[in-house]
């Protein structure tokens, strides 16, 4: 089987660690205990507050989207999704950038914790199969749609590919909002603040007035503001505007409305 030169070992047509050899009581054992350690830390110390919790489903196939805003983003969301029954690696999964992957030691752990890497800037042949293996087990997907992390706290634009994923295969998506964790490692930060932070659920929902028609461009930059609206949604109202003007010149790139051209 032939692998991604890139990343050592990521096999062309799969996953690094295949889920049905994670899917042992050991590892739901050991994602257990670490989802109560991390939900003591969150409630004693960060004063979460977790919102809609009724709204994440029991079953897959669902992608969930979630506004990126620090490295804490997937241990906090995680930990919530632990208690709710999902297991990461087993039937819960997310991408991750292929930097990552490229760094000693680190590609079975991420593999263990459900995530695969993406190439962020070339289509990537692997991550897509990935994808739909993961929706063809029905399976949770869990994606930050902005492409990389805000570094305002601003909701940026939503790309379009997930949108197009969603409405080719006809997949519910489930919107969660995080809100302060902008605050818990801010750039520049070395130790992580104590701030409450708050994650909300939304309904899941289906981009099916898209589904059936023909998916030019703009259809899609269409579907991918309406994915980007229920996001918002769940955030405060500072939150749901794009990134301010100057946002790129400060922090580098940045998806803001200055990336909208005409």
């Amino acid at each position: 089987m032939s692998t991604d030169p890139k990343t050592p070992g990521i096999a062309k047509t799969g996953f690094l660690i295949p889920p049905e050899q994670l899917d042992t009581p050991g590892h739901r054992r050991m994602y257990w205990f670490a989802a109560r350690l991390l939900n003591w830390i969150f409630d004693s110390i960060y004063h979460w507050k977790v919102i809609g919790l009724g709204n994440i489903p029991s079953k897959g196939p669902a992608i969930a989207t979630i506004n990126h805003l620090s490295a804490f983003d997937l241990p906090t969301l995680g930990t919530v999704m632990v208690n709710a029954g999902w297991t990461p690696g087993i039937n819960m999964f997310t991408i991750s950038k292929q930097e990552l992957f490229e760094k000693p030691l680190l590609p079975h752990l991420l593999a263990r914790m459900g995530m695969f890497p993406v190439n962020r800037n070339q289509s990537d042949v692997n991550a897509m199969r990935i994808m739909l293996s993961i929706f063809k087990r029905g399976a949770m997907l869990g994606i930050a749609p902005e492409g990389t992390r805000s570094p305002t706290g601003h909701l940026q634009l939503f790309q379009p590919g997930l949108a197009k994923l969603a409405i080719q295969k006809h997949i519910p998506i489930l919107p969660i909002g995080l809100v302060g964790m902008e605050k818990v490692m801010p750039i520049g930060s070395k130790l992580p603040h104590i701030v409450p932070i708050e994650v909300h659920f939304g309904p899941v929902y289906e981009l099916s007035d898209y589904y059936d028609k023909t998916l030019t461009p703009e259809t899609l930059e269409r579907a991918a503001w309406d994915m980007r609206a229920r996001v918002a949604e769940l955030l405060p109202e500072w939150m749901r505007e794009l990134p301010p003007s100057d946002a790129e010149v400060r922090f580098g790139s940045v998806l803001s409305a200055s990336s909208i051209k005409g």
